[in-house]
């Protein structure tokens, strides 16, 4: 569910990464997971990073990457001033990681309880999967 909802987006998340987030969010709701909990939560966080970034440097592409003032090639900009210049579409985000997982999830709470799970599969047990 990660995998699908990141799609295309910058990330360098493993298939370790991958299998201990789904360890994480036992009793969360597929929409939740979606919506709330994680991706959407995660993008968010890394625009509002992005955007109180002060140092980017430019890649080999001429893209402008926020960076650390130590990095050579930082340039002290906000991502105000490089909007300013209509350079907005030249900046990337930098790429999201299990951490800014960790951060969001660490707010959450399961959606669903080991009791509506039974109650599920109870129903299921009886009234089979069509229900």
């Amino acid at each position: 569910m990660f995998k699908v909802h990141l799609g295309d987006t910058p990330h360098n998340l493993t298939e370790s990464d991958f299998e201990h987030l789904a360890h994480k969010i036992e009793g969360f709701s597929g929409s939740h997971i979606a919506i709330c909990a994680s991706v959407k939560d995660v993008l968010f966080e890394h625009v509002c990073q992005t955007r109180d970034v002060k140092f980017f440097k430019k890649n080999s592409s001429n893209i402008w990457v926020p960076c650390k003032p130590t990095e050579r090639g930082a340039f002290q900009v906000t991502l105000q001033e490089v909007d300013a210049q209509g350079l907005a579409s030249k900046i990337q985000p930098p790429p999201i990681t299990r951490v800014d997982f960790d951060k969001v999830l660490a707010r959450q709470k399961p959606t669903v309880s080991k009791a509506d799970l039974e109650v599920h599969e109870r129903f299921t047990k009886e009234f089979g999967e069509e229900g």
